[in-house]
C-alpha cells in the first residue's frame, strides 16, 4: 500500500498524455510530456491507460479525416461525379 498522497503521485507516473504538437496528435508519457516547451503543444486529455490514449487518438484523426473529405467534397463540382 503506497503512504498516503504516494496514490497520486503513482497515478501521475503512469499517465498518459494525449498531445497535439506541430498539427499532429502525439500520445507521451509523463516523462516525455515534462520535457515539452509550454507553448509547443494542446493537451487534450490525461488517460491512465496507453490503450485509453490511443484509442481516443484515434477517434481525433478519424474526425479530421472525415472533415477533410467533407470539404474536398465540397470542391467536387456536383456534375462531375
Amino acid at each position: 500500500m503506497a503512504a498516503p498522497g504516494q496514490e497520486h503521485a503513482v497515478e501521475i507516473k503512469n499517465s498518459w498524455y494525449l498531445i497535439e504538437q506541430d498539427r499532429l496528435h502525439r500520445v507521451v508519457t509523463v516523462e516525455e510530456f515534462s520535457k515539452l516547451a509550454p507553448d509547443s503543444f494542446v493537451l487534450h486529455q490525461v488517460f491512465a491507460t496507453h490503450r485509453e490514449a490511443l484509442h481516443e487518438m484515434s477517434r481525433l484523426i478519424k474526425l479530421e479525416i472525415q472533415d477533410v473529405k467533407e470539404e474536398v467534397d465540397k470542391m467536387i463540382p456536383p456534375d462531375s461525379i
